[in-house]
């Protein structure tokens, strides 16, 4: 149970510390490049704009990265909590083969335990539902959503959510609603970027 609640809250710390500085930082400059960051367990590989603060660690079974700007940031999370729901669930296909209705699937059920959490830190916390996208991971979920921050800021962002063979793999990217559309370029890149690290 600890380490779920460790969990919970390195992952949404990356939007819930930006928040705290809406209402002072000016807007962020958009990137123009990009380097490679790769997490020191192998769990995950991604690229991020190469003149943000780069930060990660970790602990058995749970790794972490934050890129940030200003209140801008991009958060990556590997762990075990959501895969391990993840596996006990049916696949994504029947016995038979056909489909498996879409709110069944386990990477639906897995992206959904995410928004409750996300819900519990943004005031007026809303999120499109999920759209069905590719990663090296395989069968992924990505949403974007809007929250109150803790000074009446408006943040804005994106969240996806990927399973690995023994990780959830989890990116929140985020920032002031003013810088939205000018940033929005650059986390559509990281998340496209995600790959297993080496």
């Amino acid at each position: 149970m600890a380490m779920f609640d460790f969990s919970r809250v390195v992952l949404i710390g990356s939007c819930a510390a930006a928040v705290l500085f809406v209402g002072c930082s000016g807007p962020v400059a958009v990137p123009t490049s990009f380097t490679k960051y790769s997490a020191k367990d192998q769990s995950f590989a991604i690229d991020y704009p190469d003149t943000w603060k780069a930060v990660g660690g970790g602990q058995s079974g749970f790794y972490s990265a934050r890129f940030t700007s200003g209140s801008a940031s991009i958060k990556v999370t590997a762990d075990t909590v959501g895969s391990l729901f993840g596996t006990i669930m049916d696949p994504n296909k029947t016995s038979s083969g056909e489909e498996v209705p879409e709110e069944l699937k386990a990477i639906y059920q897995v992206h959904e335990m995410g928004k409750e959490k996300m819900a519990e830190e943004f005031s007026n916390f809303q999120e499109s539902p999920p759209t069905p996208v590719q990663t090296v991971f395989g069968d992924s979920r990505l949403a974007e959503f809007t929250g109150g921050g803790g000074f009446g800021g408006k943040m804005h962002g994106y969240r996806l959510t990927a399973l690995g063979v023994d990780r959830r793999i989890t990116i929140v990217c985020c920032c002031r609603e003013p810088d939205w559309e000018t940033l929005k370029p650059a986390f559509r890149q990281a998340i496209a970027t995600l790959s297993h690290g080496r």
